[in-house]
């Protein structure tokens, strides 16, 4: 049964999403404030988080910073604040998905098991992936390219891992920064991550001048090639 942590300050809509979550096979703990949500964190392993922003004395999105400094457990926002900058700012941060709390709260249940679904698929599925030349053992931690070991490092293997792993996603350098190195970011952390993608697709990528593996996403970070995001799921499929 997959555990589910909620953070939500409002008692009446905590209950509400407990109650749909529940009856939905889900396991839920509920906390009031972002302080009691990192002290379950420590306790147990959930599947995924659903969260307030407007939560008092530490905000949401102190608690998704931190969060992402240790862990890419998906975080649905349920949230009244849904405005364009809004989206944006919480994508930046590390959330999963948001709801806007006019919604009725299946809209959350339907998020997370889309989200768990996806996870779960890819890993379960099989611990080696492979494409075209390539193949990758995230167990072993080694990565082939026609049959030669590649001499890649352990922060590059954990790039490629979470973006394999969550393949229908684009990450920016934020959140790639605070989960592969568990810092916070900085100006300087933007080079880091422009040497170690650089690095990473001079080692996998047929030309790395034009990637298909790792791509760019313009102004924002990075994300899998849609052609190698069709073969995975193929390779699930059959």
């Amino acid at each position: 049964m997959e555990r589910i942590l909620l953070v939500e300050d409002n008692k009446v809509v905590s209950k509400t999403i407990e109650h749909h979550l529940i009856n939905s096979g889900f396991k839920v703990d509920c906390v009031f404030t972002a302080e009691d949500g990192l002290v379950k964190i420590n306790k147990h392993d959930y599947s995924a988080i659903v969260l307030d922003l407007n939560l008092p004395k530490m905000s949401g999105y102190a608690f998704i910073q931190i969060i992402r400094k240790k862990s890419d457990i998906p975080i649905v926002i349920n949230t009244a604040h849904a405005s364009v900058k809004s989206r944006v700012k919480l994508i930046n941060v590390g959330a999963s998905d948001f709801i806007e709390k006019s919604m009725h709260p299946h809209e959350i249940v339907e998020s997370l098991k889309i989200i768990l679904e996806d996870r779960n698929k890819m890993k379960d599925n099989k611990k080696i992936f492979e494409f075209n030349s390539m193949e990758i053992d995230f167990k072993a931690r080694t990565v082939r390219k026609n049959d030669e070991v590649l001499d890649l490092t352990l922060k590059e293997i954990d790039i490629l891992k979470m973006l394999i792993e969550n393949p229908n996603r684009a990450f920016s350098k934020k959140q790639l920064y605070l989960v592969v190195w568990g810092e916070e970011y900085t100006e300087l952390a933007d080079n880091t991550i422009n040497v170690h993608i650089k690095r990473l697709r001079n080692k996998i990528e047929e030309t790395p001048k034009k990637p298909e593996i790792i791509e760019t996403v313009y102004a924002f970070g990075y994300r899998l090639g849609q052609s190698v995001v069709d073969m995975l799921q193929e390779s699930i499929e059959h």
